[in-house]
């Protein structure tokens, strides 16, 4: 702290030892305890050559003022990772009814829309990252479910994949600002693992179920990847959702 200026022991002139007096020791234990509180040297000698209650108090309210914020982002970062957390442990617990045909009923489910467009999966990281150039705090991958509406119209028969008409994110759990709102309602939902491609064959399944159990289809299938890419590099673990939405007659 002697190059800073903040301690000035003066020297023995019989040995030329450095020599400390009781305000040396005094501000020692100053320079300690603001240093503990995470202060810059610059500040503890800003803070020491014009040291007076005011100061003091001025000093002490923007600490508490920084510390308030550096909680509350630390909370913020918390509940995040819980969220992500408890968005991969529900998917997870969705292999024990795997390629099973339900009908469930959800209320609205608030999302994140990326694009408005067919995308190829290769363009899908893309157009996610050009979001995050423009919404830096408002998506994250880890722990929500890339999704898409699928198009059935004009999707490709001889292709293996459906074409699709959006791109967006959700989590049973808010990790983010939402901008799109799947709407309450009563869908048929198949969860299963694996590839991608079995989506296609998914789809024909449900919309053959709604017409042997008189149900009708109201809009397009969605495809929710709640396991994919993003958190594992094993395909075996992935954890995929179909679902349509439907109504009795």
């Amino acid at each position: 702290m002697r190059k800073w200026g903040i301690l000035k022991p003066v020297r023995d002139p019989k040995n030329n030892y450095r020599l400390y007096t009781l305000e040396d020791v005094r501000k020692l234990a100053m320079i300690r305890e603001l240093m503990n509180l995470n202060l810059s040297v610059e500040q503890i000698k800003e803070f020491d050559d014009h040291r007076t209650v005011h100061n003091s108090l001025s000093l002490l309210e923007e600490k508490l003022t920084e510390t308030d914020e550096q909680i509350r982002q630390l909370l913020q970062t918390r509940n995040s990772i819980q969220a992500r957390i408890t968005s991969i442990k529900s998917a997870v617990k969705e292999r024990d009814g795997m390629c099973q045909i339900q009908l469930k009923h959800f209320p609205d489910r608030h999302c994140i829309m990326i694009s408005n467009t067919n995308l190829p999966d290769r363009y899908v990281d893309y157009a996610v990252a050009k979001y995050m150039q423009t919404h830096p705090d408002k998506i994250q991958t880890i722990g929500a479910c890339d999704c898409y509406t699928l198009d059935l119209e004009h999707s490709n028969p001889d292709s293996r994949q459906l074409r699709t008409k959006n791109v967006f994110f959700y989590s049973p759990e808010p990790i983010y600002d939402s901008n799109y709102t799947l709407p309450a309602g009563q869908y048929l939902s198949v969860s299963y693992p694996g590839d991608y491609d079995n989506t296609k064959k998914w789809v024909q399944k449900i919309l053959d179920y709604t017409e042997q159990n008189q149900l009708e289809v109201i809009s397009d299938p969605i495809e929710l990847c709640h396991i994919n890419e993003y958190e594992t590099a094993v395909q075996e673990e992935h954890v995929i959702k179909v679902q349509i939405p439907v109504k009795t007659h």
